[in-house]
């Protein structure tokens, strides 16, 4: 979804790691296959389920969760759960820089469930779908993402999905990590 620095960032390989807070990476894999890149993350972080979703839905300020988002806007909604939402981020690769503008489709679905669906012609990747669903646990919070993209620039074949690889997966638990933080907050 929008929730992460959609293309490059940093270099850290992580797989099964703890939060400097009371949140536990269960799962946390990026693949590729055929110019498509695969994430899937499992997370409990210590937040109230309902304040997470909460922030994960308020499309205005996305920002607040990372610093690689670096504006969100509702463009408009179609219902009480169906929302068109534009997201910009920011990311970078060792000398690589990148501004990406995503336009998506927002579905929130009953069970805390957000569904997006990136628009191809007004985005800057050839293809995204991501999954988020939240789920309280006994008063943490657990968090089950998937995202399926497609970037429409061009990476380079060998040294390239790999840094993409972490570096989504970087992201993505940098946006857990903010969503954790937020929720705590008054």
């Amino acid at each position: 979804m929008m929730l992460f620095r959609t293309m490059v960032s940093a270099l850290l390989l992580m797989s099964n790691i703890s939060f400097t807070h009371a949140g536990d990476v269960l799962e946390a894999t990026v693949s590729n296959e055929d110019k498509r890149y695969f994430v899937n993350l499992e997370v409990i972080i210590n937040a109230n389920a309902q304040r997470v979703y909460k922030i994960l839905t308020d499309y205005n300020n996305l920002s607040k969760i990372s610093d690689g988002i670096t504006e969100s806007n509702l463009v408009y909604s179609l219902s009480d759960n169906d929302h068109r939402v534009k997201v910009t981020t920011e990311a970078c690769v060792t000398f690589f820089c990148k501004t990406i503008v995503q336009v998506q489709d927002v579905e929130q679905l009953p069970g805390m469930v957000i569904i997006s669906t990136t628009i191809p012609d007004k985005s800057d990747v050839d293809y995204a779908h991501a999954r988020w669903k939240v789920t309280d646990e006994d008063g943490l919070t657990r968090i089950s993402f998937n995202a399926d993209l497609k970037p429409s620039f061009w990476v380079p074949p060998l040294i390239g999905p790999p840094l993409i690889e972490r570096t989504l997966r970087n992201e993505a638990l940098s946006v857990i990590e903010g969503l954790e933080i937020l929720a705590q907050q008054p």
